[in-house]
């Protein structure tokens, strides 16, 4: 689920601001390593992950208020069969 949430968000974010939330958060490597690596501050690291991670939970409620709607609209069909 998580990776399919990912993709589904991935192209709103620069690359480079993928690239530290994915090597941070999914393969957690040094928020310090991670920064020299791509040529950001420490604190750019940081901010990028913490921009992927509140889209990635904006997503995933969405989906859960999408799947909720689905089963009430059901509900709705079922009770007027």
């Amino acid at each position: 689920i998580f990776v399919s949430m990912a993709q589904q968000i991935r192209s709103e974010f620069q690359p480079k601001t993928w690239s530290a939330f994915w090597q941070t958060a999914v393969e957690n490597h040094s928020v310090q390593i991670v920064a020299d690596g791509l040529k950001m501050s420490v604190g750019s690291v940081y901010v990028a992950r913490s921009r992927v991670m509140a889209r990635l939970k904006q997503r995933v409620q969405e989906v859960m208020l999408e799947d909720e709607l689905e089963v009430i609209e059901l509900l709705k069909k079922m009770d007027t069969a």
